[in-house]
């Protein structure tokens, strides 16, 4: 029998009121301090499923959230989880100015790799709102970071994130020099996906995992384990928790933000039953030939990008082996 494949198990570490895109009573970060605190608690219902699974994570972490509570983060690192950076104040990427993203995740990584004692080198934008209106300052900003892994493109359509079409195995990303830095090369995990019913979708978190039946969500892990591609699963803490306060939302961004929240916990246990889970760093530590893909400035002022196969390659890129 083949040893199973390794996926990846993904915590986007924020507070409850941090979400994309809706006018709350939370927007402005100076609002924070007064609402109600869940993350801490909320976050040890997760560590404790993955003890529980003898599994670790990556969490992907808002910086002002390491701030607030540092011991935190130093539990995750003590119990082998791996930190990653999930912006500084939650902002949609492609919402922000080069010049405000830049100092944003400068303020986050400083505060994270203090705290955690990682090199702290993956990303996840906020929102999966990493797409080509941003592509073409994000990487170049995240690389001259440190950022070495990004795992923010969903290869589907969303409301503020999601390039339609993209390719859904891991690459390695070709950045050429800008003002941000010489050229370099990143590599990026898009988010995993499955065909169903001629639609492609996400499966693996968020409200899909909360509204789909577990026979579903298996089958989208099985679809892209037999594509030879590892699976990605994302969460986030407030998801396992029902007595969280509940944000007035529009009827459709509330029912996305809330469907299924008393079943998650337990479908997340069997998930973490069902299959393998590890840190990104370790699954991609497995992945052998990266096809390589160049990122195309674009645009007055090369504001806008695209991330296009590498000329010259006789398919989809050409094959790079990893070390």
């Amino acid at each position: 029998m083949s040893e199973q494949p390794l996926n990846a198990f993904c915590v986007d570490l924020e507070e409850w009121w941090h979400i994309c895109a809706a006018d709350t009573p939370y927007t402005d970060p100076k609002t924070w301090d007064s609402a109600p605190p869940f993350v801490v608690k909320d976050t040890e219902i997760l560590m404790r499923l993955l003890d529980e699974a003898g599994a670790r994570g990556t969490f992907l972490t808002v910086g002002w959230v390491a701030e607030k509570y540092p011991s935190l983060i130093k539990r995750l690192a003590d119990a082998g989880h791996e930190i990653g950076c999930h912006t500084h104040y939650h902002r949609v990427v492609y919402e922000q100015t080069p010049e405000e993203f830049d100092a944003d995740i400068g303020q986050c990584l400083k505060v994270l790799r203090e705290i955690s004692g990682q090199p702290v080198n993956s990303f996840r934008a906020p929102g999966f709102s990493m797409k080509r209106e941003a592509f073409a300052y994000a990487y170049p900003i995240l690389r001259k970071h440190g950022i070495e892994v990004d795992v923010s493109i969903v290869p589907a359509a969303r409301d503020h994130g999601g390039v339609e079409g993209f390719t859904r195995d891991p690459f390695l990303l070709n950045i050429p020099a800008t003002r941000w830095g010489a050229q370099s090369t990143m590599k990026c995990w898009p988010v995993s996906v499955m065909d169903f019913l001629g639609r492609t979708m996400p499966f693996s978190g968020g409200g899909y995992l909360r509204l789909f039946p577990m026979a579903l969500v298996k089958h989208g892990y099985r679809q892209n384990h037999r594509a030879g591609r590892p699976g990605m699963s994302y969460i986030h803490p407030r998801e396992v928790d029902p007595t969280q306060p509940r944000l007035k939302l529009p009827w459709k961004k509330y029912f996305k933000y809330y469907v299924g929240i008393a079943g998650c916990e337990g479908k997340l246990r069997e998930v973490l039953k069902t299959f393998k889970f590890t840190t990104i760093a370790e699954v991609l530590g497995q992945v052998r030939a990266w096809p390589e893909y160049d990122l195309v400035l674009r645009g007055q002022g090369a504001k806008d990008g695209d991330i296009l196969p590498r000329t010259g390659s006789s398919s989809a890129g050409a094959a790079h082996q990893a070390a």
